[in-house]
This record gives structure tokens, C-alpha cells and sequence, in this order.
């Protein structure tokens, strides 16, 4: 019976998938520096059909463009990062995705392109790889995974395979301990066609639609993450050869409302637990402010509650529990508030495994008489 080698104990990376949008970029950009080493986001172009929330419009596909470079310089300017164009690629055009790099990688020079397997044989797409030790990430589905042909493609392009990292998105799998082997098997194939620069799993069990309606609140089981700790154990591909990754505090099926969205928020947050997302929706109806402040109240009083100094997203949801903020944001806000605590419980789950510990972060004590009631 062949034997699996023995895995040595190693901190995995974290590759979240995450929309390139206002909330998201604002999240990455407050991640602490202990945290930040350990990740590597692929932030995804919205296509340009969406009302950007900053501009309260549909953005130009000039606009596009130097709306990634600002916000990419002011969130994520030295780090790694891959930007992620497949889903505007159609409405830019090659031309507009050249720009949309030119002006990305002038304000963040560690910024890698993703291809898709089509790309692969685009000399357009091409041009976009970039020189060094990782010269590009490549997308695919789980369904698609084949390793020849990709191994093929890729140097026909003119890379190495070890200068690839490689996304498998296995968003509408069955996630489950009983598929765990079937990752397994697949992190198995890509390993076996060829040494990667990573192997990165991105899932997520989010459901595609709000699980709550007006005024309730629900659970919803990590199941992207508990599957991929369970592949860990159905494949022969060293740790250091994979990576975790995840849609962030979202549902991994990336579409985009048209023009300009549907109309009001939900007011509600998403806050992840060790092997729950707790989803907690307010009222539609009223002031944005005291619905959320009662959404963070509930939230703090949970026992998935992690404390202030768990992150600084965990301390805005308790000084607005508290009333100690003039207000509690907007969708962007929340967005951000989502993702922020999201990336920091991930990364400590990382640690975890390898036996790595954060410290808190430090926190402004409050009197309540401070409150703004």
C-alpha cells in the first residue's frame, strides 16, 4: 500500500478571492503588518456594469483603470497581490486590460496578473506576465483541471511552471468530508504534472443569497474550511506546496448587480467563528445607525464574539454596540467590517495549526459615560 510522506509542519499562506471593491481594498489596507505577511489577495475586477459606491455611477472604463491603481496604492502598495481581470476583461477589452496593469503595477510593483487557461494562448494576455521568481497566477475551475494540457500551455507561453501559482476554484462543489478526497486527488494530479510555485484551494460555503431576512439571525457552518482541512489528509502534496484561500466573508459565485444595484442595503453583518459564520440582518425599515448599533450589540454579546483586540474591526463593532461612533457606516462599512474580521480569524486559523499564536491588539479603554446615546 503506498504510503503518503511525511508533512512537515509549516504555516499555509492565505490567498483570499476578493472583490476588488471599496470595502474590500479598505479592509487589506488595515490588516496589522503580522497579519498582512501571510497574506496574498486576488482581488477580482468587477465588471463594468456595477455602480461603483464611491461614485454613485456605472465607472467609464478609463475610470476602471485608475480607480484599481488608487486604490491599490492606497491599500495594498508593497505586498504581493494578484489582480484578477476575467470578469471586465470582455466590456475592457486587450487593450483596456493593458491599461488597467500599467497603471496597477506602477503603484504596486509586486502586483502579479491571474490568467485563465484561454489566456494562455493569447499573446495579449501574455504580455501581461511579469518577470521574477512568480510570474503569473492561473485561474481554473475544479471541473476543468487538466494537468497535461495545462502544463503544455504553459510553456508554450513561455513559463514555467514553477513560476505559477495556481487557483482552483471549486465554487458549486459538494463541500463535505465525503469530497475531500476528490481535492485531494486533484492537488495529487496538479503536483504530480509539475512542480507550482503554489497550489492555492479557494471555496467558500457562503450561501448565494442573504440566509436571513429582516430581524433574525442564523449560522452558517464553514464547510469550505473544514473540507480543506480534511483534503489535507486525502493528499500526498507536501504543505508547502499548497495554500488556503477563500472568498473573504462572501459567497464564492461572483456576480454583480447592473446599473445601479438593488436599491436600499440590507443592513447586516457577517461575522466569522472558529466553524460558523454568524449572519445577523437588522431592520429594513428606519435609520441605518441605531439598526446596526443593535446588530453590533448582538453580535458582541454572542459567543462567537472574539473581543476587541482581536482585530480593529472586532473594536468598531464594540464601540458602535456602545454608541461610542457618530455613526455605524454604510454597505461599503460593513463590507469592510465583514472582510476585516474575516482575514484576521483565517490567518490566526492558520497559525493555529502550526502552533502559532497573534497577540491582541492594543485597545482605548471607555467610560460609559462616554457613550453618544
Amino acid at each position: 500500500m503506498w504510503a503518503k510522506p511525511r508533512k512537515e509542519r509549516v504555516m499555509l499562506p492565505y490567498f483570499p478571492a476578493l472583490r476588488a471593491k471599496p470595502g474590500e481594498f479598505a479592509a487589506c489596507g488595515r490588516l496589522a503588518a503580522r497579519y498582512q505577511g501571510h497574506v496574498c489577495p486576488r482581488f477580482v475586477v468587477p465588471p463594468p456594469t456595477e455602480s461603483d459606491p464611491e461614485k454613485g455611477r456605472i465607472p467609464t472604463l478609463d475610470e476602471i483603470a485608475y480607480m484599481m491603481g488608487e486604490r491599490l496604492g492606497k491599500s495594498w502598495p508593497h505586498r504581493r497581490a494578484f489582480l484578477d481581470p476575467q470578469l471586465a476583461a470582455a466590456a475592457l477589452g486587450d487593450e483596456g486590460v493593458a491599461t488597467l496593469f500599467r497603471i496597477a503595477t506602477a503603484v504596486n510593483s509586486r502586483l502579479l496578473p491571474v490568467l485563465t487557461f484561454a489566456d494562455l494562448s493569447n499573446p495579449a494576455r501574455q504580455a501581461l506576465v511579469r518577470e521574477g521568481d512568480v510570474r503569473a497566477g492561473i485561474y481554473m475551475d475544479f471541473e476543468e483541471v487538466d494537468p497535461a494540457a495545462l502544463v503544455e500551455a504553459v510553456e508554450k507561453a513561455g513559463v514555467r511552471p514553477e513560476q505559477c501559482v495556481l487557483f482552483v476554484d471549486f465554487t458549486g462543489a459538494p463541500l463535505g468530508a465525503d469530497f475531500a478526497p476528490a481535492i485531494g486527488e486533484i492537488f495529487d494530479q496538479l503536483d504530480g504534472a509539475a512542480r507550482w510555485s503554489k497550489i492555492v484551494y479557494q471555496a467558500s460555503a457562503y450561501p448565494d443569497k442573504l440566509p436571513v431576512g429582516a430581524n433574525e439571525r442564523t449560522l452558517v457552518a464553514r464547510a469550505e474550511w473544514t473540507t480543506f482541512l480534511a483534503a489535507l489528509k486525502e493528499t500526498g502534496v507536501q504543505p508547502n506546496r499548497l495554500a488556503y484561500g477563500d472568498f473573504g466573508a462572501d459567497c464564492g459565485r461572483m456576480v454583480f448587480p447592473k446599473g445601479k444595484g438593488g436599491g436600499r442595503p440590507r443592513p447586516h453583518l457577517r461575522y466569522t467563528g472558529k466553524t460558523h459564520t454568524l449572519v445577523i440582518r437588522g431592520s429594513d425599515s428606519g435609520a441605518f445607525t441605531p439598526t446596526m448599533r443593535e446588530v453590533c450589540r448582538q453580535i458582541v454579546e454572542s459567543k462567537e464574539y472574539c473581543g476587541r483586540g482581536f482585530s480593529p474591526a472586532d473594536d468598531r463593532i464594540w464601540r458602535n454596540a456602545k454608541g461610542l461612533t457618530e455613526t455605524c457606516s454604510d454597505a461599503t462599512g460593513w463590507r469592510e467590517l465583514n472582510t476585516a474580521h474575516h482575514l484576521v480569524r483565517v490567518v490566526r486559523d492558520l497559525g493555529a495549526m502550526s502552533g502559532i499564536e497573534f497577540e491582541e491588539d492594543a485597545v482605548a479603554e471607555y467610560s460609559e459615560q462616554e457613550s453618544l446615546f
